[in-house]
């Protein structure tokens, strides 16, 4: 079975006459094209910081914190260690935070 369908594509996916591919965004194309923002021309690597920006504020993704409790020697702190290391972010321990505020005047 065939079938013939007449569908013009979205100037969004023709190459602007005299362009390079995937220069649409550019071009005197009209249409789609002029309002699409191509702000990742150089690949996702390049870009990621505002890709993930971009995804959160659409997703509503905010930061969260997490907690992690234990008997004393359970490994608390190595695990805390190994999450923050893996994830790049800071680790906040509870006995230095008190320990800190009972000897800022010290300092």
């Amino acid at each position: 079975m065939l079938l013939n369908i007449k569908a013009k594509p979205a100037s969004l996916f023709v190459a602007a006459e005299g362009g390079a591919e995937g220069e649409e965004g550019e071009g005197e194309g009209g249409g789609d094209a002029a309002e699409f923002n191509w702000h990742c021309k150089q690949g996702l690597a390049a870009n990621i910081q505002l890709v993930k920006k971009e995804f959160c504020q659409h997703r509503g993704l905010k930061p969260f914190k997490t907690t992690i409790i234990g008997k004393p020697c359970a490994g608390k702190s190595f695990f805390g260690d190994k999450l923050c290391a893996h994830y790049n972010v800071p680790h906040i321990m509870t006995d230095r935070v008190l320990n800190d505020i009972e000897h800022w005047q010290d300092e």
